[in-house]
């Protein structure tokens, strides 16, 4: 299954011309194999585990990481602009290829998800992944980071106030993440658009999208 995944976003990366593509956004509402991706039911499965059975995705993104690449993602957390932490919700870090140390895995800080929302500043540099530059203000204590090491096919869960980053790939391998943020019916911003892809609780003020 990983190879089958991993050969159809990497068939995808191959065709885009530009040369220093990072990232690529929402791509389960435009690509089968990516639709397929995000309802896989050991995936849907486990995310029934924390946010019950009242499920919708919120986006996904892929991080793709060059052999010997200077891409990195500062220390942030995914609810400063996307108001996750307003409602249940969780991510799912999906590794198509390993995910460790030497090809720049995601670190978390653990238990910084207990600070709630914390202050970002924006800064400018072309090798950083979030999309609009958001680093944490706070001092972060790196002695305390933990690496999320995973091997293809392996996933995390984490909640949207973990104060997280990953390094540079360092490897001779690309490291591939596909990531799926997960939301329920309670979810509060009715303009943005929203896949149901288990339950059938009332979505009537919610903007829903078909694939």
């Amino acid at each position: 299954e990983v190879r089958f995944f991993r050969g159809a976003l990497e068939s995808l990366v191959y065709s885009c011309e530009e040369d220093s593509l990072k990232r690529l956004d929402r791509l389960h509402l435009f690509f089968d194999w990516a639709y397929r991706l995000v309802t896989h039911d050991a995936l849907l499965n486990a995310v029934e585990d924390i946010l019950g059975d009242d499920i919708l995705i919120y986006g996904t993104l892929v991080f793709y990481k060059t052999p010997h690449g200077s891409s990195y993602a500062s220390w942030h957390q995914d609810s400063f602009y996307s108001g996750l932490h307003l409602s249940p919700s969780t991510s799912a870090w999906i590794a198509l290829t390993a995910s460790n140390q030497a090809n720049g895995c995601m670190r978390v800080i653990p238990g910084s998800h207990k600070l709630g929302a914390v202050n970002h500043d924006n800064v400018y540099d072309p090798n950083l992944l979030n999309r609009r530059g958001e680093r944490v203000s706070m001092t972060v204590d790196e002695s305390e980071a933990i690496d999320v090491v995973l091997q293809p096919g392996e996933m995390s869960l984490h909640q949207s106030t973990i104060v997280h980053g990953s390094n540079p790939n360092q490897s001779d391998e690309p490291r591939i993440g596909f990531i799926v943020r997960f939301v329920t019916s309670e979810f509060t911003n009715r303009d943005w658009p929203l896949l149901r892809v288990r339950g059938d609780a009332d979505c009537s003020r919610l903007k829903l999208v078909e694939p």
